[in-house]
Parts: C-alpha cells; structure tokens; sequence
C-alpha cells in the first residue's frame, strides 16, 4: 500500500515539473578597432538588453593586428576596422572571406594632434606644423608600418605630414605605439617605453573621439579631411561565422537609430 502511495505521488508530481529546455544563449564574437572600445561597450548594454539570447564579446586591437589574427584562423565573427585596406585583404581574398552583400561603414572620425594639458615640453605647441620646432623632442604615432598598415591612425598621422611637407623632417621625432590607445595615454603620461628605452613625448596623433575621453591632453588642432584618405570605420561578416543571422541582426543594429545616437551624441563619431 505504502509503495503504491508513493508511486501515485511521483506520477503526479511530475505533472507540475517544468521539462522544457533551458533556453540558449549565442555568442557573438567581434573584432573591432580599439578607438571604438567605449561606444561599442555601450552599444552592447543596450543591443543585449533588447536582445537577452546573445553574448556580445568583443576583441579589440589595432586594425591590422587583428587583420592578422582573422587571418590565422581567430573565431571572428564580424570584423570593424578603422580603415578600408584591411576589410579590403578580407574582401578581395579568393574566394572572398567576406559574406556577400554585408560590408558598410558604420561611423566616420577625424585625426587631431593632441599634448599634454600640463607644461612645459608642449605649452606653445599650435598646430601640426609647429611639431617641427626644436622644443619638440617626441611625437607618438600609430605604427604605419605594414601592408596594409598596422595602426590606421599612424597611416593617417603619415598622410597628414605627408600633405603638409614635414614627414621627412620629422622622422626622427616620432616614435610608433602599438595601437592609438597606446598613443593617447603615452601622450597623457609624456613618455612611450620604444625597444626598452623611455622616450620623451611631447605631442601625439589621435582620433578626436579618444582625445575626448581624457582630461589630460589638450586638443592643438585638427586635420584636414582632404589631408588623409577618408577615416572610415567599415564593417564586414566573416564568412566563418557560425550564426549568420545574429551576426546580420548585430550589424543592422550599429546602424540603427539607438546605436548611431550612441555614435554620435555619445562619443563623437561622425555618420556614416
């Protein structure tokens, strides 16, 4: 009798278990350009609040750092660059490892050359071509080296000192950083650690939306746009991507009302 009782209460008991799956949750990895870092982390708050399924994880880097690593095989998923030549190696690859149709650029940005906001190495300094003066021992830029190159904003940096005569008579000043985060803060701290010697930095290039997230450099001047190629943050979908549709539904998003506002009102960034 006991053990029919109990049998009885098991069958009905689990009537009331809940036996539907847990539900999922996809992973979205992307590779983005590290001037992008505060937008996109905002960006993502919002984009998972509406969409609660997905996991946004980003990589951030220089551009052609991560260029490299998509190369070797790294799980992207959607690959943003702040420049067009390396979403260019991905596109024209044979075949193509770029999905058909899913390129766009999602934000625009200037080059400014920034200083320190405290004397006294830079507290004359004014414009680009005032780098030329001998009180200026140190000027950090992107590493421009490489095909296609490794910081776009060292590419750009060159462009612009190309554009005004100076390159060349500045070569011997500048001292190239890892990425342009890397710039900003050798710019804040005034030294850049190049081949383990500490280098005096007296001004730096970055873009205008990472000279306004810090209050220890100061704005000297901006670029012209004609001065370098166009600063265009481009964005393609891998064709190793294993969830196609999250990744197209993240990419409509960037573009997007909530995100652009994001872009812009937020950080500074220029409309596509």
């Amino acid at each position: 009798m006991a053990t029919a009782v109990t049998s009885m209460m098991l069958v009905i008991s689990l009537q009331f278990v809940n036996l539907s799956p847990a539900s999922s949750v996809t992973t979205l990895n992307v590779y983005a350009a590290i001037s992008l870092t505060n937008a996109l982390n905002s960006i993502k708050t919002q984009y998972q609040t509406a969409n609660p399924s997905v996991n946004v994880v980003y990589t951030f880097g220089a551009s052609g750092t991560l260029l490299s690593q998509i190369q070797a095989g790294a799980p992207a998923d959607i690959f943003i660059s702040a420049a067009t030549d390396q979403i260019d190696v991905l596109q024209n690859s044979s075949p193509s490892k770029l999905v058909a149709g899913s390129r766009k650029n999602i934000a625009k940005n200037r080059l400014v050359l920034i200083a320190p906001t405290t004397p006294p190495v830079s507290a004359a300094l004014r414009s680009f071509n005032g780098l030329t003066n001998a009180n200026i021992t140190g000027i950090a830029i992107g590493d421009y080296r490489g095909t296609p190159p490794l910081v776009p904003a060292g590419n750009y940096t060159r462009q612009v000192l190309t554009s005004r005569g100076i390159f060349t008579t500045l070569s011997h000043k500048l001292y190239l950083a890892a990425n342009v985060r890397a710039v900003l803060t050798a710019v804040e701290n005034k030294t850049l650690v190049v081949g383990g010697v500490t280098r005096t930095i007296s001004a730096g290039a970055v873009y205008k939306t990472d000279a306004a997230i810090s209050n220890k450099v100061r704005v000297v001047e901006t670029a012209q746009i004609a001065e370098s190629d166009p600063i265009v943050y481009p964005l393609g979908i891998l064709t190793r991507t294993t969830v196609l549709s999250t990744a197209q539904s993240f990419s409509n998003y960037l573009t997007g009302s909530t995100a652009q506002n994001i872009f812009r009102n937020n950080y500074g960034f220029l409309a596509p």
